[in-house]
């Protein structure tokens, strides 16, 4: 099977998995598999206090460096935008760091907890509606039309508006050890790292490269590439087991590569990296 790549436009071929797609041209992986965020509070197999308790120290401290980064591109107001902004760790560090925010988030389960507008980017947004700076941070690799999630951000920023994307890596440590182990007949860890069988599991894996590739088509210039922590081993545990459906043998598995892994994956490239754009005109 053959599909288009929204990246480059070329096409796209299924690549060792009946769910996997690789373009042909820039090599960006693609996933077809079905998102369904749940629009009412429900059990959607996801322990979301769990998650939000392994995610705190590692999400404030990337946002510390995201937020010093946007101040350093001088964006030209202080309005920030969101995109899927979870239990709210960046808007309430915006907040404080002086900007005026707002989040929007699908999940019914986070999207309260935030005070966010509940739906989706960026069907709430009024056509007039613009900001200084958009962020999606982890949110991107979530959304299957990457395509009009870039054009409207393009329509929602002000000219010289800062686009900031911070998505998986696929050059990362984590990433690549999970590729080889998966083409060893190991799938437990390149499943998780898609997040297969999740509401919201990835349907991309890129590079700064090829979302520099994406982003021109919409009229950004890239301006800045940041990488970001992996993993804190502070909460690691609480988010390893966030997935309910993880079984005790995967999270001891993971949870132990992870601890031995650390000093070397801190050095290694980062399966986090955050690429800042700047709207042209």
């Amino acid at each position: 099977m053959i599909v288009p790549c929204q990246v480059c436009g070329e096409a796209a071929q299924r690549y060792r998995h009946d769910w996997l797609f690789r373009c042909d041209e820039w090599g960006v992986l693609s996933a077809d598999f079905k998102v369904a965020i749940p629009d009412q509070a429900t059990d959607a197999g996801i322990d979301e206090a769990a998650r939000a308790a392994g995610l705190d120290q590692l999400r404030r401290r990337n946002n510390e460096t995201l937020l010093a980064t946007l101040r350093d591109l001088k964006p030209p107001g202080p309005t920030l935008l969101d995109v899927g902004s979870g239990p709210g760790f960046l808007l309430a560090q915006a907040r404080a760091a002086g900007l005026t925010v707002e989040g929007i988030e699908p999940d019914a389960n986070t999207s309260s907890a935030a005070g966010a507008r509940h739906g989706y980017f960026p069907d709430v947004l009024g056509p007039d509606e613009a900001f200084d700076i958009i962020v999606f941070n982890d949110v991107l690799e979530h959304i299957p039309d990457l395509t009009g999630a870039l054009a409207a951000s393009a329509r929602h920023l002000k000219p010289g508006g800062l686009l900031c994307l911070n998505c998986p890596d696929q050059r990362g440590f984590f990433f690549r050890t999970a590729a080889i182990l998966d083409r060893l007949g190991i799938s437990g860890p390149y499943d998780r790292l898609w997040q297969r069988g999740l509401p919201s599991p990835h349907v991309w894996y890129f590079t700064p490269h090829q979302l520099r590739m994406a982003a021109a088509r919409h009229g950004f210039e890239p301006v800045a590439v940041t990488p970001l922590a992996t993993i804190e081993l502070q909460g690691l545990w609480s988010r390893i087991c966030a997935a309910r459906n993880t079984s005790p043998i995967t999270a001891l598995a993971s949870y132990a590569f992870a601890l031995a892994t650390y000093p070397l994956a801190r050095l290694l490239p980062s399966d986090a990296v955050a690429t800042v754009f700047r709207k042209i005109g």
